[in-house]
Formats: C-alpha cells, sequence, structure tokens
C-alpha cells in the first residue's frame, strides 16, 4: 500500500514516503493541529487485519509513549481511518546507523558516545517493562542531538508461540543483508541471543546481547556473527565467538572487547544484567578508565553517575600529573571529562576566555555560571574531585594564570584584576580601556597584555597595576578594523595575536614590544602554544596542532587534528579550549542544541517548531504566521536569520553569509520587513534594515557600539535598541525610522536600562534596569514624567507584552514565568505579579514571544541539559608517534 501526498490520517496530511520495512511504511506527514512536522507509520495489513493484534498494538503503543527519553524516537498519537492503523512518531533527520556502517567502522569516540545513549534509552524502557526485542543499527537514527532508538515495543507485535528457531529456517544468504522474518523469528537473526532463537522468553538481557552486537559493528564494521545460511548464521550465534576487537581494530581498548563480550554471553545469567550496567561501563571506558573483569551480575549497582568520571581523574593524576612528571613524558595520552560543579555550569561567552590551564598542567580555572549570582571563578586541580571559588571574584568573565602559576588575572565588567590562589583579597590591575575585557596573557616581567571587546587596541599593563598603553592599536581608516587574542610565547616577550582587515580577512600575527609585527598566516581562530613546538587553534568547528618555530616564527608541516568538534565562533575568532605548557589540553565540545518548543499558560509543551540547533532569539510575525529566528552555522557558529512558516513547516534562511553573524531580528507592522544586528563587515556589529520579497537592505546607523534592536512601535515608526557604550554597558536608545532618524537616548547618559519593548497601544513601554543591583523589569508610560515602575520582585531577564496589551510576560532566573496584568489607561497601574509555571530542571531558556492566539509561548528549550563537561587531554605528545 502507497498513501498519495495530500491524504489525511485523521488530522495528520501525508506529505511524502520515507521508506518501509516488515513492520510497515513510514510517511513524512504534517499535523494540521500543531502545525509540526511528524512520522507516519501504517501497520501491514497482516497485522492490522487481526483485531487482537490491532488491540495488542493499540496497549502497546499507548505503553510506548509514557517513555519520553531524549534518545528515544517519541510516540505521539495511535490511530485508525478506515482499515488503516498508524502511529504517529517524532519526525527525525539524519541517516540511521545501518546507513552510516556502510561507510566503516565509527571512529571510537563516537562509538562510544552513541552507545552510552543507545544503552540509557534502553535503561529507561526497561525500567517500565519495555523490552524492545529487535534492536539493530537499522532501528537507531544518528541525528544532531544523537542516537535515537526507534521501534520500541513494536517488535512484540511479532511474537508467536514458542518455537524453535530452527523449524523455520530458510536457506536465505546473511552475509549482506539484515534477516527479518515478520511473524517467523522474532527480531533480526544477527542480533538475536540464543534464548530469543531457541523461542524461549526474552527479556531486557536479550536487549544486553542485541547492544553487544551493535556495539560490536559500530567499532568493526563487520558483524559479530555471520554465515552463508540462516542456520549456519543461527549455529554462529549459539555455539561461536566473535573474533576480538583487536584483531579488527588495534587500538581498541581492552576494556570494550571485555564489555563487548560479557554482553555476548550465550548464558543471560552471565551477560551484564541491565543496560545501565553497560552505559556506565561505557562511560568508564569513554574517559579513559581501564573497567575491572567483568562482573555482570554484581558490578555496577552501586556505583554512582559520577563514579566514572572520578576514576578517569584519578587515573590521569596518578599516570601523568605526578609530581615532578616531565613535560611530554612518555606514555599513553588519556583523556577524561571534568564537569562542573553542582549549581554552575562553565560559562560560554563567545568573545571571551573562560577556561584556562595552569602552566604545569595541574589546574583548570573556569568562570562558573551559577542559577543565582554573578559568574565567578572556580579552581579544580586535576586531582581533586571538587571545584573551589575563588573568594572576591563575582562578576568575573574572562581569565587567564600567571607564569608561575601563583596567580590568576580577571575581568569584570570594566577592570581588570589579579588574585592569589593562598587566599586574600583580589588586587585591581587597572579599568579595561574600551570597555569588557575580551582576553588577556601574562608575560615576562609581570606585564600583561589585554584586548577587550571592542578589539581597538593591545594593551600593556603592570601586573602591580597603572595606566594601560597601547602596543598594537587598530587604525580603520587603513583597513586594520581591530587586534584582539593576545598570546605570549613561551620566553614571555613576543606573542602572537589576531588582526581584522578590511574587507573581511584574518591574519594571526607575531609582535614583539618596539619591533614592527609579521604575519605568519591567514587564520580565524585565537591560538595558544603547546609543547613541544605547537601551536593549538580552531578550524571549521575542530580543534588542530601545527608545528610552529618560535625563533622563526613559521607555522610548518600539516594541522594535526586533536577533536572532532570544539565549541567556536568565527565571526569573533573564539574557541572554547586551553592548553598548558606542559602538554595538557582542555576544551568545550559544541554547546547541546536547541530547539523551538511552544508552550500553554500552565507549561504544557505542545510541540517542538523547526529542527533543533544553535539558537539565539525569536519574534512571532505580527499576522502570528511567520517565526523569526538566528540560529548558528554547523561547525563556525556563525548566525543566520532564517524564517519558519508555520503553516508549511517550512523554513528558509533570510542570510547566508559563512563570515557575518545576522541576528536580534524584529518584525515591521507590515510584516514585509524586519531589522536585525549585522557583525563581521568591520567595526562593531550595527543595524540594518531588509525588505523580505526583494532581499533589499540598508543600514541604519552609523558605526558606533554593538547595537541591538529590541522593539518597535506599533505603528513601526520608533525603533528601540541597546547600544553597548564605551564602558562596556549597554543602554537603552531610540530613533525614528524615516525623516530624522538622530538615536537618542530613552534614559538619562548612566542610567541602567536596556531592552526596550513597547506596549501594543503605543502608551507603554517595558525594559529591564540593574540599578536595583539586580536585573528587574520595569513599566513607564511614554511621554509622562512619571517614575518607572518596577514590577518584578525576584529578578527578570527576559520580557514580551501579551498581543492583547493586557499582561507584561517575564522570566525569573529561577526559569519561572510570570504574567503581570497591566492598564495603560487613563493612568499607568501594573498588577501583582502572578507565576504561571516553571521550567523543568535541564531547560534553559534564552528567548521568548508570546503568539497572538494567546497559545502563550514560542521558546527556545534546551534538548538535553545545560551542565556540559569539559574534556581534558594530558599527555598529548605521546598520540604523535601514532601519527
Amino acid at each position: 500500500m502507497t498513501i498519495a501526498a495530500g491524504t489525511r490520517l485523521g488530522p495528520y496530511e501525508i506529505l511524502a514516503p520515507i521508506g518501509a520495512g516488515g513492520m510497515g511504511e513510514v510517511y513524512k506527514a504534517r499535523d494540521t493541529r500543531l502545525d509540526r512536522t511528524v512520522a507516519i507509520k501504517v501497520l501491514p495489513a497482516h497485522l492490522a487485519s487481526s483485531e487482537e493484534v490491532r488491540q495488542r498494538f493499540e496497549r502497546e503503543a499507548k505503553t510506548i509513549s509514557q517513555l519520553s527519553h531524549p534518545h528515544i524516537c517519541a510516540v505521539y498519537d495511535v490511530g485508525r481511518q478506515g482499515e488503516t492503523e498508524y502511529l504517529v512518531l517524532e519526525f527525525l533527520e539524519g541517516e540511521s546507523l545501518a546507513e552510516r556502517l556502510v561507510k566503516g567502522p565509527l571512529p571510537l569516540d563516537q562509538a562510544l558516545r552513541l552507545g552510552i545513549q543507545i544503552a540509557d534509552a534502553l535503561e529507561a524502557a526497561h525500567r517500565i517493562g519495555i523490552v524492545h526485542r529487535d534492536l539493530k543499527p537499522g532501528n537507531v537514527m544518528i541525528t544532531k542531538s544523537g542516537a535515537k532508538v526507534l521501534d520500541f515495543g513494536l517488535a512484540k507485535l511479532r511474537e508467536e508461540e514458542p518455537q524453535h528457531a530452527a523449524s523455520r529456517l530458510s536457506a536465505l544468504a546473511t552475509q549482506n543483508a539484515p534477516l527479518t522474518s515478520a511473524g517467523t523469528i522474532l527480531g533480526t537473526v544477527q542480533y538475536m541471543p540464543p534464548e530469543q532463537l531457541e523461542g524461549k522468553t526474552a527479556d531486557a538481557r536479550a536487549d544486553v546481547f542485541a547492544l553487544g552486537a551493535t556495539l560490536y559493528e559500530m567499532v568493526t564494521g563487520k558483524k559479530a556473527f555471520s554465515g552463508a545460511s540462516q542456520a549456519a548464521l543461527i549455529s554462529a550465534i549459539l555455539n561461536t565467538e566473535p573474533p576480538s576487537l583487536s584483531s579488527t581494530q588495534p587500538m581498541s581498548p581492552p576494556a570494550l572487547d571485555r564489555l563487548i563480550r560479557t554482553c555476548l554471553a550465550k548464558d543471560p545469567d552471565l551477560r551484564w544484567q541491565s543496560a545501565g550496567d553497560v552505559g556506565l561501563q561505557l562511560a568508564a571506558i569513554a574517559d579513559g578508565v581501564e573497567t575491572a573483569p567483568a562482573q555482570p551480575a554484581k558490578l555496577s549497582r552501586r556505583l554512582g553517575p559520577w563514579a566514572a568520571t572520578a576514576a578517569g581523574v584519578l587515573v590521569a593524576t596518578a599516570l601523568f600529573l605526578r609530581p615532578g612528571a616531565p613535560a611530554g613524558s612518555p606514555g599513553s595520552t588519556i583523556r577524561f571529562s571534568l564537569s562542573p560543579p553542582p549549581g554552575a555550569g562553565f560559562e560560554g561567552s563567545i568573545e571571551r576566555s573562560c577556561i584556562a590551564l595552569s602552566p604545569d598542567g595541574r589546574q583548570l580555572a573556569f568562570v562558573g555560571v551559577e542559577t543565582k549570582g554573578p559568574g565567578r571563578v572556580w579552581i579544580r586541580a586535576l586531582a581533586d574531585l571538587e571545584a573551589r571559588p575563588l573568594v572576591g571574584t563575582e562578576g568575573a568573565n574572562s581569565i587567564f594564570w600567571s607564569p608561575d602559576g601563583s596567580s590568576i588575572g580577571f575581568f569584570t565588567e570594566r577592570r581588570l584584576a589579579r588574585v592569589g590562589l593562598s587566599g586574600g583579597a583580589p588586587v585591581p590591575i587597572c579599568d579595561v580601556v574600551g570597555g569588557f575585557g575580551r582576553s588577556g596573557s601574562w608575560g615576562a616581567g609581570g606585564q600583561i597584555l589585554f584586548a577587550s571587546v571592542a578589539g581597538d587596541a593591545i594593551y600593556r599593563v603592570s601586573a602591580d597595576g597603572g595606566k594601560p598603553e597601547p602596543v598594537v592599536r587598530a587604525d580603520p581608516a587603513h583597513g586594520l578594523m581591530a587586534v584582539v587574542w593576545p598570546s605570549f610565547l613561551p620566553d614571555g616577550q613576543r606573542f602572537l595575536y589576531l588582526a581584522y582587515t578590511a574587507p573581511r580577512e584574518t591574519t594571526l600575527m607575531l609582535s614583539r614590544t618596539g619591533e614592527p609585527p609579521r604575519a605568519i598566516a591567514p587564520l580565524r581562530s585565537r591560538v595558544e602554544f603547546l609543547e613541544p613546538g605547537y601551536l593549538v587553534f580552531a578550524r571549521e568547528g575542530a580543534l588542530f596542532a601545527q608545528r610552529f618555530d618560535p625563533t622563526a616564527g613559521r607555522l610548518t608541516g600539516p594541522a594535526i587534528p586533536i577533536a572532532p568538534e570544539v565549541n567556536y565562533f568565527l565571526s569573533t575568532g573564539w574557541a572554547a579550549f586551553t592548553v598548558s605548557r606542559s602538554g595538557t589540553l582542555a576544551f568545550h565540545s559544541p554547546q547541546n542544541e536547541l530547539q523551538l518548543t511552544w508552550f500553554d499558560r500552565t507549561g504544557r509543551p505542545l510541540g517542538p517548531l523547526g529542527s533543533s540547533g544553535g539558537y539565539r532569539d525569536v519574534a512571532i510575525a505580527p499576522d502570528g504566521k511567520r517565526i523569526l529566528f538566528s540560529r548558528a552555522q554547523k561547525a563556525i557558529g556563525t548566525l543566520d536569520v532564517w524564517m519558519l512558516d508555520l503553516a508549511r513547516g517550512t523554513e528558509t534562511p533570510v542570510t547566508t553569509d559563512p563570515l557575518t553573524s545576522e541576528f536580534g531580528g524584529v518584525w515591521l507592522p507590515d510584516g514585509k520587513s524586519i531589522i536585525y544586528t549585522v557583525g563581521g563587515r568591520g567595526g562593531a556589529p550595527r543595524l540594518y534594515s531588509r525588505q523580505l520579497a526583494s532581499g533589499e537592505e540598508r543600514e541604519l546607523l552609523p558605526a558606533g557600539g554593538f547595537q541591538l534592536a529590541t522593539g518597535l512601535s506599533p505603528d513601526g515608526r520608533l525603533l528601540a535598541f541597546d547600544e553597548r557604550s564605551a564602558a562596556g554597558s549597554s543602554e537603552a536608545w531610540t530613533m525614528r525610522l524615516g525623516g530624522d532618524s538622530r538615536p537618542a537616548r530613552f534614559f538619562p547618559p548612566g542610567t541602567a536600562a536596556a531592552s526596550v519593548r513597547f506596549s501594543p497601544d503605543g502608551r507603554a513601554a517595558a525594559f529591564l534596569s540593574s540599578e536595583s543591583g539586580t536585573l528587574e523589569a520595569y513599566v513607564i508610560l511614554l511621554g509622562s514624567p512619571v517614575e518607572k515602575i518596577r514590577v518584578s520582585t525576584k529578578g527578570a531577564n527576559l520580557l514580551s507584552f501579551g498581543r492583547d496589551g493586557k499582561e507584561l510576560f517575564y522570566v525569573s532566573p529561577e526559569g519561572e514565568v510570570v504574567s503581570v496584568p497591566i492598564r495603560t489607561a487613563p493612568s499607568l497601574e501594573p498588577g501583582e505579579p502572578r507565576p504561571l509555571f516553571r521550567l523543568a530542571a535541564g531547560r534553559g531558556w534564552s528567548a521568548f514571544d508570546v503568539a497572538p492566539d494567546g497559545r502563550f509561548l514560542a521558546v527556545v528549550q534546551e534538548v538535553s541539559g545545560s551542565a556540559q563537561p569539559a574534556t581534558i587531554i594530558v599527555n598529548w605528545a605521546a598520540e604523535l608517534s601514532q601519527k
């Protein structure tokens, strides 16, 4: 049966076929009620024709729909149209694991990561009594957010009375094609355990066997069992062991071979007793830990999820961080993860250095962002299990070490300071010229180099304090737009930096005070020097090292990959890594992807919108039919403006330039034009308007500070925007569109106010201000001398008026959505704040808007949590002999 495009199954409109298999045909479809794309699985006729099977199918679907897990394909609905039974599933974009394995085995780190995710999905299902029974590469999708396991529990529909498989054998070849015989053998033969082949009852340990077979194939690119016929294949599963991993992949960890062999034990009592056990062991191997010999019935039930990371740190410390261990000492490279402290996350600013390894590689400093309060500096010795905050560093946003490792230099909003690790209050060094500090580097003789986010110059100042003096200046009149990211070489005298030149070129430069700079190479990433003689940098979202001769100032040889993914933002040259002179590295992988999601007023999710990705902001069109948003390009991080058509479910890029970032869009009332910010064309990011139909673009203001549109009056004549001042803070401005377009401050100079939003009737405005010491929401009646009225009580960071103008919504720092009733006539009268709902733990907000139809919010929501760990690589130089 093939269903034509445009056919309706209940409220679902078929768009196109996706594929077919033993469990039926799958179609891409649109949910006409929620305007979202879904997958429709239509059951085959031989299953749908049986009333008993249909009833069992509905019971199974209801059970499976209880599963809510980031690595399980969600079941949204079950229905019947005439004689057609169908399932409504989450629509996934990517490729199946089976399709990926056609290209060969997976890299070890990817195989471990996907294996952990699959094991976690199985464990979640097993907890509520669901056994997959047909886990195989064809039932695993590789998506942007990781592995997604399909068809949970559906294999149970094929179940028959127990019958020995040997009585139903065919002579089909099994070398090249999976063997799934619906209604005969329950599952796909290559991944079935002996008890399932013998017709015995299969429990969760059957899935553990299938997981082992899948892991084997992921690592080796070969099936664990094979045979010239189905009979030969079953005989192999019942009587033989697969070749060791090392016979195909000599560098695979012995612990992984032991783990998979335990999964594939013939006797289910000798296997790992849960998928959770397997996941824990995989996590330990991924962290560089040799697990103990298998004891499946006892091994991991008493271990907390922190154990693998802790063990990885201790192993690395014992082997490579012992006192007196020289840089680049022989031995194996160790990789492991470090998580942020409880209640805090790693700062991920795209303009500042937020992680820094000590020169000896034994301690990691980082800016920790907590749920409550400003960021501060934390120190984590790699030999310890806990991090500790440095007193007095509240408000820190960028950090670097002294050469002897005894002190940390850090920037706050307008100041550079230093603090000793042994205790004591921070010591101010200087005010930061040009606003926020972007990065610093501490050289010989106590000299510090730093650059601000403005990039106007690289400044030198003594660590003892004093007035900063420029050593390299930007010169926009002659094409040198910005100079940023200074980094001293080991001699503490010469330093490297990035020079942004017109029109859009970036060059790595080598300089020394009093000498003319030298161009090294075109590069769009900050760099750090790593022994024994390499520069580390990012390119296309990956981390590389390249041989560098500091005496000659020359890069030689090929770039050597260190990590396939590092958090990187091409526009600013920022990359989330740090190195020590001893050969230790630390880096962050790209941040968790975000998802646009509808919520109602109670906090109930109504469904995702569009695909997941690195979203920054969102704005619903005046007619409610389109959504404007900005999203990061994969690997390079630069932002583009996109438009999502809610009726069709289609996403259309408005901008596509990979070397510039466009973001922060607001709609004009006619819905035909937008205003947004463009960065990367020289100077600070600034405002442009754009006609959507023609693509015609116009700069609204001359170069100034960083400009970001925040609101537009209902008549479309008055634009509110924030501009970063010379002091580094943002100030609210307005400008008339058409006629006299000279900008005017929304408040007197120095007033801490930003993010202005106009009420729908144009009589009032809401904004954020930190004048109380905490960012709070305020409202004011426009054109009236009446003072502003504070409406939030415990902090606010996002604002939006309801489209009827009767409510103002804001989000508290704890993620609580609050409604404030607003009356603007005859006078401004805000009501009492009313909390509506709080987001569940692990969901982070970065933007929201209110729909005209009152569905409530289009929210940017984190897909999989925020406390992403850092990866540590100890003794990286040991890998060079293997390359």
